[in-house]
């Protein structure tokens, strides 16, 4: 085989790494909180659980990032936080007390999370060196996290969530077993250093982009940790929660597979602008909403309004960061994105559900939005300003 043909195996070696990782994590996020149900616990306490991730990611993400960039490798560090998961995972899952969850799920997460933005930075190592774009790999992910979520959804309704920790374990052994197969993150130059990561963490623009976002993305991530119990709550059952997280990726697929197009014919800021715009309508749509069948199909508008956001933040992310810090600026991204959207997204989006109801969590996201669109349009409308002014001096220049 050569060095071509090995290169060409490793992508395809990638792309089953993502399709089998977010087919995990397709497991995960649909069906814990139903896990953590069955065995008593209180909406209150899962929303709290559901917060510790975020608070991993907000807090450990950026560092697996660095030490990644640091080292300039990103595939030894996912084989050494896979192996961690499995190990976790039995005794994760099987508990039933409240308070030795907290712990070990913080520590669960610790390598859990991390994973998805490593695959990010090491998908935008692989298309530097061979060619293609973001989206056409990040598809994969969302490929495996619909169909697994909607394959769970029946198996579990037929034979209850007993089996969610063997299933779990299994799609983890997978990605093991991917990862031999994948070529390692490619550096160039100088290794990243203390004070690269200082300059990065103190990037004006890049901080108000991610708090931008961060606004935004809590609202989906309120979701993420109730849509199950709102559709248990009018009388679906475990084949409508599973479908319900099953349409959402599979919607993503379009918007990533144009992702290239879409990101060559218009900024960043023009179509997260967009995406927020849709998630007005979106959370819009989920506060009227009165049967579990309905939020099927409001469950559509997850493609241009999470994949859409999600594409351009790590478009511009990318371009922000110089290629020495690769992998912590994706872990950057994810410690906004994920971290303390999470937190903020699971906290607050427990509190509502608890004292007044999922009609009250999504007005109150719908809010969020359009308090998000106004200011990525003025964001938006403000990067045009400057390249208009840009333009016009060039033009002087010439006369």
């Amino acid at each position: 085989m050569n060095d071509n043909e090995r290169q060409y195996a490793a992508s395809w070696a990638l792309r089953g790494l993502i399709f089998f990782y977010f087919a995990s994590v397709g497991v995960l996020l649909p069906f814990l909180p139903l896990v953590f149900r069955e065995k008593g616990l209180s909406t209150w306490q899962i929303g709290v659980l559901f917060a510790i991730g975020p608070l991993v990611t907000m807090t450990i993400q950026t560092l697996w990032g660095f030490i990644s960039d640091r080292l300039k490798t990103v595939k030894k560090i996912i084989i050494f936080q896979l192996v961690v998961v499995s190990m976790l995972s039995g005794f994760v899952f099987e508990s039933d007390n409240f308070y030795l969850l907290l712990p070990a799920l913080f520590i669960f997460y610790s390598f859990a999370w991390p994973v998805i933005p490593l695959t990010d930075s090491l998908t935008l190592s692989c298309i530097r060196n061979i060619g293609g774009n973001y989206g056409h790999y990040r598809l994969w992910g969302s490929a495996g996290f619909g169909l697994t979520a909607l394959v769970c959804g029946k198996l579990f309704l037929t034979y209850g969530v007993g089996l969610f920790t063997m299933v779990y374990v299994v799609l983890i052994i997978i990605c093991l077993i991917m990862c031999v197969f994948l070529n390692d993150a490619v550096y160039l130059g100088k290794r990243a250093c203390l004070r690269d990561f200082k300059q990065m963490l103190t990037n004006r623009d890049i901080i108000i982009f991610l708090l931008i976002v961060t606004l935004l993305s809590s609202t989906n991530r309120a979701n993420d940790a109730f849509m199950s119990i709102f559709i248990k709550s009018m009388g679906g059952n475990e084949a409508i929660v599973g479908l319900a997280w099953t349409v959402a990726p599979l919607a993503e697929i379009p918007v990533f597979a144009l992702g290239g197009l879409l990101l060559s014919r218009y900024s960043e800021s023009a179509l997260m602008t967009a995406a927020a715009a849709l998630f007005v309508v979106r959370w819009g749509l989920f506060s009227v909403i009165s049967t579990p069948e309905m939020i099927i199909g409001a469950q559509l508008f997850h493609g241009v309004t999470f994949g859409l956001l999600f594409m351009c933040a790590v478009s511009y992310m990318s371009k922000s960061v110089p290629e020495r810090l690769r992998s912590s600026g994706q872990g950057l991204l994810s410690c906004f994105f994920g971290g303390v959207a999470g937190i903020t997204g699971s906290s607050l989006g427990g509190l509502l559900m608890s004292r007044w109801g999922p009609v009250s969590l999504y007005t109150v996201c719908t809010l969020i939005s359009t308090a998000a669109f106004v200011l990525f349009l003025f964001r938006y409308r403000q990067s045009n300003a400057v390249t208009r002014l840009g333009t016009s001096l060039r033009e002087s220049d010439k006369k």
